[in-house]
């Protein structure tokens, strides 16, 4: 799929805080933060924007972006630090936060800065030509182009910082003007660019002991690296730019020290979320996504003709980042990306050069609003909102909930949540095989430690056992809203029950049901079984069917129940047995998924019995509440 840039926002409305910030610098003063206001609420904490600023010019600036407001802050670090002279100093190279603390490398003021998570001074260090950093073990390890003592040979130094002293430790030579770094395994590996020695660039990888802080080999990777990024499968992307004239650029891939893979292509900038990697193409204005499992490509490919030079790229949860540099000596551009689809949310104006972003947990203001109460916000731990109600055919539809002439699906999704919604008490069914009701909270459920949802049913033990009883188990999917849209429209993810490796269980089961079937009444339900509600003459379910489990016990017609994992099998009293855990979501492959949180809950029928005396297994549900709200 290829996708082209797209004003989600067609307007972005800029604020000019009427505060002006001026403070006893000599002939210097703070300049005007200046907000640009933009509504995107994917993410939560903050970014922070270190633009380069040009060689020369001593505006090297940092801008801040508070995520949840969406209040963009030009000069943050300026107003934040108004008695440091100079402000950040020339040529902003790389930040990073680490241990509670921002790191900002300043290339031509030889400077590491180093601050609070709001940006405010603490120290810097003074390191010659400093280029890049990376962080393991307490310690953070800044690259530079020439060491503490002149090399003839001209080969750059790697330094080690103590974070808690914030005093420089120990320091090993490298190659040749080395640039990005990163650790893995307990060793440092660092991309030697040659970047002075435009006839002769450097083409290796050095690896760092970090016990013994020594270079303990050389990798060849390709001409000229400069970028250098580490995935979850161990492997290292090196971004090689060539020299610019017959040797093309490419991005070499690393895993145990050899080169695995080669990607030919340019890349002014790597970054990777999760199992995605994206790589910026200055030169023909692209990013491209690929899997960082078989280095395939992915369809999302975002085409930037409209910038002028692509320079600065993050990849995050829901959001893409991508700056645009202008001409290099004027303001740049921010662009926030979905990460699902590639559309562009919003843009907002930077400072010169926007290269480097940094995630942060807090969310900062710098104008406070002095009148909000620093109350917490309670949330209810029950059903707030029921989304879609589709029962399959059975003898309780159309009676719970009660169906009333002129009703529609919104009507019956109302009289849903009348039922199962804040604790009301009452139950709804599900009807035959496949029949589902998706619903949520007002807030997203947090995947924590043990059980996160209870979901309630009207199941019950045999008397004097509890293998068998009233058992109509119901299949529960979760979803998260990664659109943003507040609908259960993304992916579905099934928490795996222990009949999901059931050799009987048929994952690919579906059932049509008609208006013109309509022949299960019993002598106790004659109303029709079809919901009436539906315009249409049919409609198909689709989803897993499981084994019968009705046998029977002392004369009884009952249900063997199941150990865990399904809606209505077990009674409510029974915590562990009606409670589900977000952990054993597992996708459409049976694949183990990782969600942090949720939005929407489906329950659907997983059953298809129909019982000579009872009629037919249908799932009942009788709310729901998370276990883990206001904890």
């Amino acid at each position: 799929m290829h996708i082209s840039r797209k004003i989600l926002i067609p307007s972005v409305l800029c604020i000019l805080y009427s505060v002006l910030l001026t403070a006893c610098r000599g002939d210097e003063v703070i300049y005007p933060t200046i907000g640009t206001h933009v509504t995107d609420d994917a993410q939560k904490g903050g970014l922070y924007i270190l633009c380069e600023g040009n060689m020369g010019s001593n505006k090297a600036r940092l801008d801040y972006m508070n995520l949840e407001s969406g209040d963009y802050y030009s000069n943050w670090y300026g107003a934040q630090n108004p008695k440091q002279v100079k402000e950040m100093g020339d040529v902003g190279n790389d930040i990073q936060l680490y241990g509670g603390k921002l790191y900002a490398v300043i290339n031509c003021s030889h400077k590491l800065e180093i601050m609070n998570r709001k940006a405010q001074h603490i120290t810097h260090i003074d390191i010659s030509n400093c280029r890049y950093l990376a962080f393991a073990n307490g310690k953070a390890y800044v690259s530079a182009y020439v060491g503490s003592v002149a090399d003839p040979d001209m080969l750059g130094s790697v330094y080690e910082v103590d974070t808690a002293s914030l005093e420089i430790t120990r320091e090993v030579k490298v190659g040749h003007q080395p640039d990005e770094l990163c650790v893995l395994n307990n060793r440092l590996y660092v991309v030697n660019s040659g970047g002075y020695l435009t006839d002769r660039y450097d083409s290796t990888v050095s690896v760092i002991d970090l016990k013994t802080f020594t270079e303990i080999r050389q990798i060849p990777v390709g001409l000229n690296p400069t970028r250098i990024r580490k995935d979850s499968h161990n492997r290292l992307w090196v971004c090689c730019q060539g020299n610019y004239k017959d040797v093309a650029p490419q991005v070499v891939v690393l895993q145990d020290e050899s080169v695995v893979h080669r990607i030919d292509m340019p890349c002014a900038n790597i970054s990777i979320y999760d199992n995605t990697v994206g790589i910026l193409d200055a030169e023909n204005k692209e990013l491209k996504t690929f899997s960082t499992t078989d280095f395939t490509p992915y369809t999302l490919h975002l085409t930037l003709s409209t910038y002028e030079h692509p320079y600065g790229l993050l990849l995050a949860e829901n959001r893409m980042y991508v700056t645009d540099a202008k001409n290099y000596v004027s303001s740049g551009v921010l662009h926030c990306y979905s990460y699902i689809n590639g559309l562009e949310l919003w843009q907002a104006k930077t400072g010169d050069i926007p290269g480097h972003l940094c995630l942060v947990p807090g969310a900062y203001d710098l104008y406070p609003d002095t009148t909000k109460q620093d109350t917490p916000v309670v949330y209810s731990p029950y059903i707030k909102r029921v989304y879609e109600y589709l029962p399959g055919m059975g003898q309780f539809v159309n009676e719970l909930p009660k169906y009333a002439e002129g009703d529609d699906a919104e009507a019956m999704c109302r009289k849903c949540e009348a039922a199962i919604a804040n604790n009301a008490g009452k139950m709804i069914s599900l009807g035959g095989w496949g029949g589902y009701v998706t619903f949520g909270f007002d807030h997203a459920v947090e995947n924590k430690e043990g059980r996160d949802i209870q979901i309630l049913g009207n199941a019950f033990y045999m008397s004097g056992s509890t293998e068998y009883g009233s058992s109509e188990p119901g299949i529960v999917l979760v979803s998260c809203d990664d659109n943003k849209n507040g609908l259960p429209d993304d992916t579905w993810y099934e928490l795996k029950g222990c009949l999901y490796d059931d050799p009987q269980t048929n994952h690919l089961y579906q059932k049509t049901y008609t208006r013109a079937g309509d022949t299960l009444q019993n002598p106790f339900h004659k109303q029709p079984y079809y919901p009436q509600w539906i315009a249409a003459d049919e409609y198909t379910l689709t989803g897993a069917l499981l084994p019968p489990q009705s046998v029977t016990v002392s004369g009884q017609n009952v249900q063997r129940i199941l150990d865990f994992g399904y809606v209505d099998n077990k009674p409510n009293t029974d915590l562990e047995g009606t409670s589900f855990d977000i952990s054993w979501a597992v996708d459409a492959d049976g694949q183990p998924v990782s969600l942090s949180t949720i939005d929407f809950v489906r329950v659907y029928n997983a059953v298809a019995e129909i019982l000579e005396t009872t009629g037919e297994l249908s799932t009942e549900v009788a709310g729901a509440i998370d276990l883990h709200c206001n904890k």
